[in-house]
């Protein structure tokens, strides 16, 4: 018997579903709204040194703000290559793979939970028809595994993976799991990279370790053909909403 979704079972105990929409509608404005006010007033810009002087500020507390600028990059509009390497900056590799690791699987649960309250209807029909064949993987037994490769790959946006395995309906554990796993191998990979900044007999090892992170998942053709799914590059799958999950027939034929 397969075990409930909490993030599911809370959903369903805040309301109707048009409820739902309608104040996931007013908690976007009021999100992007208020992080537009907060990036202005924090004066926040797409660099890392930016970002490792707003941290470095916040003494102890540091960890704790890298962590929710992480969780919150959505909203601020500061991509995940931009933070990350701050960390290895700011706490070295190790404990800079810590905390990203933590900002990225946090992040990726706020919009597992985000689609699981809101209800996946309220975001299936305003995905792009370039992304239904990641649904369509989603749904696959390689689900997982392609989520957290896609969360893991270094360049590219993850958010609209994280989004879509929530739309496709994946267990939260296994959703947890991947990306997880995922976000270790990124925020590790960026960490390394931005640690080594700081020893300069590092940096040749870690744009090295950088290019093979890129390289080697293109020259696999399963990651590859992942990859290509999650940032909408691929036709197979284009024709997911004519037909049938089960048998492959074509609705109303």
């Amino acid at each position: 018997m397969n075990e409930p979704d909490p993030i599911e079972t809370l959903a369903t105990r805040s309301g109707r579903p048009v409820d739902r929409r309608w104040r996931l509608f007013g908690a976007l404005v009021v999100l992007f709204v208020g992080s537009a006010l907060m990036r202005r007033m924090l004066g926040i810009e797409w660099s890392a040194e930016t970002i490792r002087a707003l941290v470095s500020e916040a003494g102890i507390w540091a960890p704790i703000t890298f962590v929710a600028l992480l969780v919150f990059r959505l909203v601020l509009v500061i991509p995940s290559i931009v933070l990350l390497p701050a960390g290895g900056l700011l706490f070295g590799a190790f404990e800079g793979s810590v905390y990203g690791a933590i900002g990225l699987t946090l992040s990726g649960l706020a919009n597992y939970g985000l689609v699981k309250w809101a209800g996946a209807n309220a975001f299936q029909s305003r995905i792009s028809p370039r992304f239904h064949g990641l649904l369509e993987l989603a749904r696959s037994p390689a689900g997982a595994g392609a989520v957290a490769i896609i969360t893991g790959y270094p360049v590219g946006p993850i958010g609209i993976t994280h989004f879509g395995a929530a739309i496709a309906g994946m267990g939260f554990m296994t959703f947890l799991l991947a990306v997880a796993t995922g976000s270790i191998v990124r925020s590790a990979t960026f960490s390394f990279f931005g640690a080594s900044f700081a020893t300069s007999d590092r940096l040749l090892q870690a744009s090295l370790l950088m290019l093979g992170a890129i390289v080697i998942p293109l020259v696999i053709p399963r990651s590859r053909e992942w990859l290509r799914r999650g940032f909408g590059m691929s036709k197979k799958g284009s024709r997911q909403p004519t037909e049938s999950a089960g048998d492959g027939t074509t609705k109303g034929s």
